[in-house]
């Protein structure tokens, strides 16, 4: 989908593809065993990325540091050489409960750009955490609207 700056809901080639990244990442920690915590990717209008994961604590408390750390970061981050943020993404694994009350495990994601009118959140199933060759994914799927942090 093109990014028009008329059209406030269309997610730019940047951010498709900075969201992309961060979803690719995970998953391959998640097939390796890995928990990767609560990982956040900012980055400003010229694409200079800083990624961020937060492992620390419980996944509510490293969820909400990340969320503390975009507003933060929204002017930019000198000492990465990342100038006023543009876009930004937070990830974790989680679940999702589906029609019948049961959970499956899933990468939840949310993400947001600069002239969106609001952020986005979407989920990618996974199956075989931990075991490489039998690790499997769905397509992202959407999970609705949030509100933006920048």
């Amino acid at each position: 989908m093109s990014h028009d700056a008329s059209n406030t809901n269309a997610v730019s080639p940047q951010l498709d593809g900075m969201v992309c990244d961060l979803i690719g990442a995970m998953l391959d920690s998640l097939a390796a065993g890995e928990d990767p915590g609560v990982v956040t990717c900012l980055e400003d209008a010229s694409s200079t990325r800083v990624e961020v994961a937060f492992t620390d604590d419980g996944e509510e408390a490293c969820l909400e540091a990340a969320r503390t750390y975009i507003k933060r970061s929204k002017k930019g981050i000198p000492a990465e050489n990342v100038g006023p943020a543009a876009r930004y993404a937070v990830a974790y694994a989680g679940c999702v409960q589906d029609e019948d009350g049961a959970y499956a495990d899933a990468l939840l994601v949310s993400f947001y750009e600069r002239g969106l009118a609001t952020g986005y959140s979407a989920y990618v199933l996974y199956d075989g955490f931990g075991d490489e060759d039998q690790f499997v994914w769905s397509d992202p799927q959407p999970a609705g609207e949030e509100p933006p942090l920048l």
